[in-house]
């Protein structure tokens, strides 16, 4: 990109930064609104990335001189954000989750469609043949489903069910993100093969099970435990984006910008797969619980999802 370019493109980011600045010079940093703050954050973050982007690509340019003059006088303002504390802590809690998910919306809808399509594929065709199960699921298991079995009650040892699954729900996300690297290749066939996974195995229910009964097993932990997958695919598939259409910046600033943006679902996501790993581990199984009443959860936990992600729509910061 010609130098010219690159000014004309980010110039209005540096003016917001330096605008900021200047407030917070004049009035402290408590008079900045919520919104601005974060404005100033990211803007301080996009020039950090343009100033290394001008070093490589115009290092003998006066831009580089005021770059750097400008994220070296927004320094201590950033300190000074990141040390507002608890406060702030809170709030990126109840916000800055949710925020990211908003933004990234549409990675997580292609996520949940890879993710569907695998599911639909497999269903389809175990229904039409439950031979082809012997394609996405273990014999045991086809054989346990087909016999009416479904799991529960005595077969759970919960403290060591439940770190079990927490681990292995998290190496599934950890996955879906980190294949990103593949150009996306990997973070696919991981959301595919795990639609499929459940597709088979709700075919097999539906033939040959008690349906109600499967998702009472399934749901009170599968909302939250999806969903985070589902997020976990998006910010592969952001990874993944970054290396295929870096747009101005080089692959390797690409990449870490498009890092830098998944962090925040990543911490989101731990934290859901830490609680649908509990679900799953100490209420899911238990027999003393009726199948309605699971379904019930299920439905509580689907409604406090949605009320919590839509927290950026309901509060204008």
């Amino acid at each position: 990109m010609k130098e010219e370019l690159f000014i004309k493109t980010n110039s209005n980011t540096w003016n917001c930064l330096e605008n900021l600045s200047t407030i917070i010079n004049k009035k402290g940093i408590s008079s900045l609104k919520s919104k601005e703050i974060k404005e100033f954050l990211h803007s301080y973050r996009q020039a950090s990335h343009h100033l290394a982007y001008a070093r490589t690509h115009y290092p003998k340019s006066t831009t580089v001189t005021y770059l750097n003059s400008l994220i070296g006088k927004c320094h201590s303002h950033v300190y000074t954000v990141k040390k507002s504390s608890f406060r702030e802590a809170i709030n990126s809690f109840f916000y800055a989750f949710p925020d990211a998910l908003k933004n990234l919306r549409g990675y997580v809808i292609f996520s949940f469609a890879v993710f569907f399509f695998g599911f639909l594929l497999s269903l389809i065709m175990v229904l039409y043949d439950d031979g082809t199960a012997s394609y996405f699921l273990p014999t045991s298991l086809i054989r346990g489903v087909s016999n009416g079995q479904l799991g529960g009650g005595s077969q759970w040892d919960y403290p060591l069910m439940s770190s079990q699954i927490m681990t292995n729900n998290i190496s599934v996300a950890i996955k879906a993100f980190v294949y990103g690297i593949s150009f996306g290749i990997g973070t696919i066939y991981i959301l595919f093969i795990n639609g499929a996974l459940l597709g088979a195995l709700t075919a097999l229910v539906y033939l040959y099970a008690d349906p109600v009964r499967y998702w009472s097993l399934i749901l009170p932990h599968g909302v939250i435990e999806l969903t985070a997958i589902f997020i976990a695919g998006a910010a592969g598939i952001i990874i993944a984006k970054s290396l295929l259409l870096p747009e101005e910046y080089s692959r390797r600033h690409a990449l870490i910008d498009g890092g830098k943006k998944s962090i925040p679902l990543l911490i989101g996501v731990a934290i859901m797969l830490v609680i649908a790993g509990i679900i799953e581990g100490f209420i899911t199984p238990l027999e003393i619980i009726d199948e309605d009443l699971k379904l019930i959860i299920a439905a509580f936990t689907g409604i406090l999802l949605m009320l919590y992600f839509s927290v950026p729509y309901l509060t204008k910061k």
